[in-house]
């Protein structure tokens, strides 16, 4: 298996339990990601929406308030089933299977993009790849959101493999292990990253629920 392949088939044994151990459902989790919620509900409001790597559509869910439509896509069939049951009295959002770093099979022209804890999960060598593929796919202007997590100081299991990307062990209720990419870029790689490719970049760090923002809008 390549090694930007090694997230999904964790993420496919995790949809089950992913909403009871992805910590969205304690009280102050959802106090802390209140303030998010609104600011994505903001961003898209009204706007033609891609997200990439769904999941189980908790920000699936959030967005598509305001949104006027979303297409919800992830790599991973199992999950997506979660979400399209969670979501299935939303007339404006759809669901597809498409590989976040081609998106070969999505057609059309969306205003608006996000991805949630997903950037962690690209290699640092195909960032350009995926960038570019997602941006091939929005309007100039487009405003695009990532929300992934702060790094930790130390994390069992956690290595850095030969090319730089950090690998981390995970584990599911049952004790099943999985080694998954956990990479943690800072405000400076992204926004070097970014520099060609986005105009008004932003990036914020939230301490609690320790995550961080980066948007910008496509450029024009």
């Amino acid at each position: 298996m390549a090694t930007a392949d090694i997230n999904v088939p964790y993420y496919a044994a995790r949809a089950k339990e992913y909403d009871i151990t992805s910590g969205y459902q304690r009280p102050e989790a959802a106090a802390a990601l209140s303030p998010i919620r609104a600011r994505y509900q903001l961003a898209f409001q009204e706007r033609d929406v891609l997200e990439l790597a769904c999941g189980t559509g908790y920000w699936t869910k959030a967005v598509a308030v305001t949104a006027r439509s979303v297409l919800a896509t992830d790599v991973n069939p199992a999950v997506i089933a979660v979400a399209r049951e969670k979501l299935a009295s939303r007339d404006n959002v759809r669901f597809q299977v498409a590989d976040a770093y081609s998106l070969k099979e999505i057609t059309g022209r969306f205003t608006g993009a996000f991805a949630q804890f997903w950037w962690s999960h690209v290699t640092r060598q195909r960032l350009p790849e995926f960038l570019n593929a997602l941006h091939s796919k929005l309007e100039a202007g487009s405003p695009v959101m990532f929300m992934d997590g702060l790094g930790s100081r130390f994390r069992r299991g956690r290595r850095v493999d030969d090319t730089g990307d950090i690998l981390e062990e995970r584990r599911l209720r049952d004790g099943t292990r999985f080694e998954i990419i956990k990479n943690f870029p800072t405000a400076g790689e992204m926004k070097e990253l970014l520099s060609g490719c986005a105009d008004e970049v932003s990036f914020r760090e939230y301490p609690f629920p320790g995550c961080w923002i980066v948007s910008y809008r496509t450029k024009r």
